[in-house]
């Protein structure tokens, strides 16, 4: 029954519901993990202690939405018109465009720091890559659609040697937010419960342009700031 699967209802460990809440919580504890490492080196750094604000909470959100994603992936429900299906795809809908509409306002009105700007950079790439294992999972897409969101934390790790954190993540052209955004509809699309053909059309056609041009992106700004670090020391 499709109930069983969203909750440890099961008769088993193994049932989709018991499942669906490890995955879950082990994938909120890792980002409340990595959440208070960061805090920790932040005022290690500073001197100075970050206290989460009404901003951070919704940031944050979108990192409970990626948890959520991640737990559907465990429990092994592939069934996109089901429930499961409705609860992720509704769940993607607020992580995707409520959250990230709502904290920009708020975070304008009443301020942001630095440990800020960065939850809402890392709560965005952990929504896009559990979004893109999802729309694997159950929405069809073909596995390589993982390989943007991937290729960018592995580009963060391989060029933090030479470039900060901070110049990484930030001062890209307005291009690659829209390449970004085209990425995330992708997603939207293909886990849609109520996907038709003409949507099955356009995520098909879709979906090479969306990785060629995400994976253009990550190489196109990565070597403009390597050439940016480099002509800074010469």
């Amino acid at each position: 029954m499709v109930p069983r699967t969203l909750g440890p209802g099961g008769r088993t460990l193994l049932s989709p519901g018991w499942r669906f809440a490890a995955g879950t919580i082990a994938a909120l504890l890792g980002q409340q993990v990595l959440v208070a490492l960061a805090l920790k080196r932040r005022t290690e750094r500073d001197g100075s202690r970050h206290r989460l604000t009404l901003v951070d909470g919704i940031t944050l959100s979108r990192g409970a939405t990626g948890a959520l994603m991640i737990g559907l992936i465990a429990s092994g429900v592939r069934h996109r018109r089901g429930l499961a299906g409705w609860l992720g795809w509704i769940a993607l809908l607020y992580g995707a465009i409520v959250s990230d509409w709502l904290d920009g306002p708020i975070a304008r009105r009443l301020g942001t720091s630095e440990a800020g700007a960065m939850f809402d950079i890392e709560a965005d790439s952990w929504l896009t890559l559990c979004s893109s294992a999802a729309a694997v999972s159950w929405g069809r897409l073909p596995a390589y659609v993982v390989a943007p969101p991937v290729a960018r934390y592995v580009r963060i790790a391989a060029l933090r040697r030479w470039v900060t954190y901070r110049q990484l993540v930030s001062g890209d052209p307005l291009w690659t937010r829209h390449i970004g955004m085209a990425q995330m509809m992708l997603f939207i699309a293909a886990l849609a419960p109520f996907r038709g053909r003409a949507t099955d059309f356009l995520v098909k056609i879709g979906t090479p342009l969306v990785v060629a041009g995400q994976l253009f992106t990550l190489a196109v700004v990565s070597w403009r700031k390597m050439n940016a670090e480099i002509r800074r020391e010469s």
